[in-house]
Order: structure tokens, then C-alpha cells, then sequence
């Protein structure tokens, strides 16, 4: 699954002066490399992160992360603010070293390891392959991806992917998830940062829910929900067409 990292996305800072390998480097992101990981391997690095990791709209903090290589065993070393990394959870680091060995590496492990501004190891998570789950069958329509299940067709996938796309314009990848919930109601989930969706108006995701609604489902109800990077959800809001036209939250 093609994530775009955004829950480590205000996370990751630049690094500190020191003789840290050979860079490649595009805007706000660099990419130091070395011990057997080729300027090939950086590049490719480089234009997968780089989109994944802008901020739309505003200008996007430094970031530093260093690839090396141990063995068959590919270190993913990234500079990082310690104070929120503390929060989180294991598993979005065991997650993100699985996504960077399927995506980047053509499997071989990779540890994630989580480092000061000198690259100095604060932290490793240990590769471990994990179970993927099934998110469902993927379209893509420029930075807009949309997976879907249940009675969901590509063509109506293809459809929603296209309309977000053209409508949002997004510079960094957004996912989303199309299918039923457990009363055969349409589920949208969208994965965001927890962090920034705090700060947006609840009716900002209640006129996308609608906007989706209308112009894709033919005004059919729809249940939003705002969702990890693993589809798992934090927020709901449930847009109806036959209640008042004002978004109802359901949880948090």
C-alpha cells in the first residue's frame, strides 16, 4: 500500500552538519546515503518520500533521514522530535519498516531507527514481517488512491479517485477507503493526521463527506470517517439526506 507517512510528517527535522554519506536532496527533503545503498536506491528514495511528505498549502519543515545498508539489511535512520516519537505506537514503525522493504527495497528488511540532528541512534525498531492486511482492490488517480471492498466496483473506485483528485489537487498522496459498514450504509474513511484534523472545522469534513455523496453516489447517505494510516478510525461524521442539512459527529 502506497502510504504517504503523514502521521510522521511534522516528526521528522533536519540534520545537524557532519560528514553523514553522499545526498540527494529536493526542496525540504534530503536523503544522505552510504554503505552499499546506491545513488539509484537514494533517488528512488527520494521522489517516494517527497511527495508523501509536502504540506499542501504551506511551506514544509526540513527533513533529514539517512539510508545504509548492514548485510541484506537496509537501516532507515530518520532525524526526529523525540518528544512526540515517544508517543506513538510501536506498530507504526514496525508498519512503516514493512511498507519501506515492499515499496522501496524489493523486500530485504529494514529497520526503522529513530536518530538526533547528528544521526546518532536514539531508538531501532527491528524489522519484523508482519501479516498485510487487506485494505481491499487499489485504483489510483494522480495523488488521489482509493481502495475498495464489499460491493464497491472499480468503475465507481475509479470514479470517486478521479473526482478527488480534480477537486482537491492534492500535492502529497491521500488514501482512501470505500465500502459498507455493518448496516450496509456507505463508509468512507480518509487517513489523516490526527494532530492536524483537530484543527480543522468539523464542517469542513461534513461538506467533503457531502461533496462525495453528491457527486459520486448519486446523493446516496454516506458515513465519513477519518482513519490512521491502517484504516483504523478516530472520528466519524455521518452525512443524511433526509436530516437536516448539518453534519452529525458521531464519535471522537
Amino acid at each position: 500500500m502506497k502510504k504517504f507517512f503523514s502521521i510522521l510528517l511534522a516528526l521528522i527535522v533536519i540534520a545537524g552538519c557532519g560528514n553523514f554519506g553522499k545526498k540527494v536532496s529536493k526542496d525540504y527533503l534530503e536523503i544522505y546515503y552510504k554503505d552499499g545503498i546506491t545513488k539509484e536506491q537514494a533517488e528512488k528514495a527520494l521522489e517516494y518520500f517527497y511527495p508523501k511528505w509536502q504540506d499542501k498549502g504551506e511551506e514544509t519543515k526540513r527533513k533529514s533521514i539517512q539510508l545504509a545498508k548492514n548485510g541484506d539489511t537496509i537501516n532507515f535512520r530518520m532525524v526526529s522530535n523525540m518528544d512526540v516519537m515517544d508517543k506513538m505506537d510501536d506498530a507504526v514503525f514496525y508498519t512503516t519498516g514493512n511498507e519501506l522493504s515492499s515499496e522501496l527495497f524489493n523486500g530485504a528488511p529494514v529497520n526503522v531507527v529513530l536518530t538526533d540532528k547528528k544521526f546518532k541512534t536514539i531508538r531501532t525498531y527491528v524489522f519484523k514481517e508482519m501479516t498485510k492486511p487487506n485494505y481491499g482492490e487499489k485504483v489510483l488517480a494522480g495523488n488521489i488512491e482509493v481502495y475498495y471492498k464489499d460491493d464497491i466496483t472499480a468503475e465507481v473506485a475509479d470514479r470517486m479517485a478521479t473526482f478527488i483528485n480534480q477537486s482537491l489537487s492534492p500535492k502529497n498522496f491521500i488514501s482512501f477507503q470505500a465500502g459498507r459498514d455493518e448496516g450496509g450504509l456507505l463508509l468512507i474513511r480518509m487517513v489523516s493526521n490526527k494532530e492536524k484534523a483537530d484543527q480543522i472545522d468539523d464542517k469542513e469534513f461534513y461538506a467533503l463527506a457531502k461533496t462525495i455523496s453528491e457527486n459520486v453516489f448519486a446523493g446516496d447517505p454516506v458515513v465519513f470517517q477519518l482513519a490512521d494510516k491502517t484504516f483504523k478510525p478516530f472520528r466519524t461524521f455521518e452525512y443524511k439526506t433526509d436530516a437536516d442539512p448539518m453534519a452529525e459527529e458521531m464519535t471522537e
